[in-house]
C-alpha cells in the first residue's frame, strides 16, 4: 500500500487538502479536502505495509483502547476507500479469479466472470447448469483507482449517482457515489462490460454492483426487444399482468391484495421485461424487484398492463392508442441515452401495447378494487375468446 504519485499535502488558510500535480492536473483529477485524521491517516501510509499495520500505528497515535477499534477501523477504511477510488491510493489488486457463472435473465444468456464473494445471491437462481453463448459477458476486474480507459467523449448522462460518455466504440460509465465502483466500460454492442472496483471488496460493494450490473443488462436487453417498466406483476388465468405506476402509488399494495384475497401468485414487486415476439406480448424473469425480495426466473405471455392512479372510487378507462404507447413508455427505466436507443424503446413499447389490454385503472386500496380490476381482466378475455 502506497500513496500514488503526483497528490500532495497542500494548506489553504490552514485547512489541509489533497491536491493533483503534474501528470495529475493533465488528467483532471479532482483534490479532496481532509479533515484531522484523513490528515494523519496521509502521513501515516508510507510507513504502513498494509491496512492493520496501518490502523494498529492510527490507533497507537490516537491512544484508541481496543474495544474502539472497530469503529476506528471502519472510518479508516472509508476512507482509504475513497482515495483509493479516487486514484491517491495505490494497494496490491487481488489476483483475478476464474470464478464465474452462466445465468438466463429476461431470457438472455449473461456470463458473469467474477470472484466468487463478488456474486450476488440474487442472482443464484438464474444460473444455468450448462453454458449458453452469451448474449453478453460481465467482467468484475479489480483495480488500484487508477481510471481504466482514457477521459474524453460525448456526455450523456450527468446526475449525482451516474455519468456516462460516449466514445467511438463503448460508453464509460462513473459512478461517482461508490467509492470502490470505480466504472465500467461498455461495449456498443452490449456484448462485453468490463467494471472496474477497488479492494478490499465489502458488502457495499456488492449492492453497488447488483444494481450497476442491471444498467448494462438493460442496456443489452434493449438490443433484443426487450424493455424494462417500472410495475409489479402477478400471474392469473396463465398470463402475467402487469400494474405500473410511479413509486408510492400502491401498485405492490394492489398486487399484494390480489395474492391475499385470491392467492394470486406474485410475479416480480418491482420491474418487469416485456417484449412482443411475433406478434406475443412475453414478460420476462429478472433478479431486480426492488425490496420486494419477489422475482421469478420463467417467461410468461403477457396479458394486459394496467397503469394505477390513486382514487376514492374505482374505474377503468381506456386511452387512446398513442396514449397507451406513452404511458408504458414513461413507465420505462430502459437506457435511452440516444435517440437510437428511445426509437427501440418507442418501437418495443408500440409492439406490446398494440397486442395486449391497456387501461387505466382509478382506483382506492381496498379489496373492491381488486375485485373490480379481476372482473374487467375476465371480461377482457371472454370478449377475446380466451374463457
Amino acid at each position: 500500500m502506497k500513496q500514488t504519485d503526483d497528490f500532495l499535502i497542500k494548506k489553504i488558510n490552514q485547512v489541509p487538502y489533497l491536491l493533483p500535480v503534474g501528470q495529475r492536473i493533465a488528467e483532471q483529477r479532482r483534490g479532496m479536502k481532509l479533515n484531522e485524521t484523513g490528515e494523519q491517516i496521509w502521513n501515516l501510509i508510507p510507513s504502513a505495509k498494509n491496512r492493520n499495520e496501518l490502523l494498529g500505528r492510527l490507533a497507537d497515535y490516537y491512544e484508541i483502547p481496543p474495544e474502539d477499534k472497530d469503529i476506528l477501523k471502519k472510518d479508516m477504511d472509508s476512507f482509504l476507500d475513497q482515495l483509493a477510488a479516487w486514484g491517491m491510493l495505490d494497494e496490491p489488486p487481488l489476483a483475478p479469479s476464474d470464478s464465474g457463472v452462466d445465468m438466463k435473465i429476461g431470457g438472455l444468456a449473461v456470463h458473469l466472470s467474477a470472484p466468487e464473494e463478488l456474486i450476488p445471491s440474487e442472482f443464484l437462481p438464474f444460473c444455468m447448469e450448462e453454458a449458453q453463448s452469451p448474449h453478453m459477458t460481465i467482467e468484475i476486474l479489480p483495480s488500484t483507482g487508477l481510471s481504466a480507459s482514457p477521459a474524453g467523449g460525448l456526455l450523456r448522462i450527468q446526475t449525482e449517482d451516474l455519468l456516462v460518455c460516449e466514445q467511438q466504440q463503448e460508453y464509460r460509465i462513473l459512478f461517482p457515489q461508490s467509492p470502490q465502483l470505480q466504472e465500467c466500460i461498455l461495449q456498443k454492442d452490449g456484448t462485453l462490460a468490463r467494471f472496474y472496483v477497488v479492494p478490499p471488496y465489502r458488502e457495499p460493494l456488492l449492492s453497488d454492483l447488483f444494481h450497476a450490473i442491471r444498467l448494462v443488462f438493460l442496456y443489452m436487453a434493449g438490443k433484443h426487444g426487450r424493455l424494462a417498466i417500472h410495475s409489479s406483476s402477478l400471474y392469473y388465468r396463465d398470463r402475467a399482468w402487469l400494474f405500473a405506476a410511479p413509486s408510492g402509488t400502491g401498485k405492490s399494495t394492489h398486487t399484494n391484495l390480489w395474492n391475499q384475497y385470491f392467492h394470486t401468485p406474485v410475479l416480480n414487486g418491482d420491474l418487469n421485461l416485456i417484449s412482443c415476439e411475433k406478434g406475443t406480448p412475453m414478460i420476462h424473469g429478472i433478479p431486480w424487484c426492488g425490496t420486494s425480495g419477489i422475482s421469478d426466473d420463467s417467461s410468461h405471455p403477457l396479458g394486459g398492463i394496467i397503469l394505477l392512479k390513486q382514487s376514492p372510487t374505482n374505474l377503468c378507462l381506456e386511452p387512446a392508442d398513442d396514449e397507451q404507447t406513452l404511458l408504458v413508455l414513461q413507465r420505462s427505466i430502459s437506457p435511452a441515452w440516444t435517440e437510437d436507443m428511445l426509437d427501440e424503446n418507442l418501437r418495443i413499447a408500440s409492439a406490446v401495447t398494440a397486442s395486449c389490454y391497456i387501461t387505466r385503472l382509478f382506483c382506492n386500496r381496498e379489496r373492491e378494487a381488486v375485485e373490480y380490476m379481476k372482473t374487467r381482466i375476465d371480461d377482457h378475455l371472454r370478449q377475446i375468446g380466451e374463457i
